[in-house]
């Protein structure tokens, strides 16, 4: 089973990266682009059966992959 987790920072939290790339996307003449959104996605496979699999990944994405006062994650079964 092949699963995808999202990672992104919460509404209201500032996204450094993002803000950097549309600073420096100003800079260079791209004054079009109005806002910029960064994620991060993680793709696991697993042995285990879906219950399973989807509770141990919700235990990692909260435990190691986030920090859950400024992030937020969704996951999602991705097709082979």
């Amino acid at each position: 089973m092949k699963i995808r987790i999202e990672i992104r920072y919460l509404p209201n939290v500032e996204d450094p990266e993002a803000m950097s790339i549309k600073r420096n996307l100003d800079l260079i003449g791209y004054s079009g682009i109005e806002n910029v959104s960064s994620y991060r996605v993680y793709e696991f496979e697993t042995s285990l059966n879906k219950e399973d699999s989807l509770k141990e990944l919700n235990e990692i994405s909260e435990k190691i992959l986030t920090n859950p006062v400024i992030q937020e994650y969704k996951i999602e079964e991705i097709s082979d």
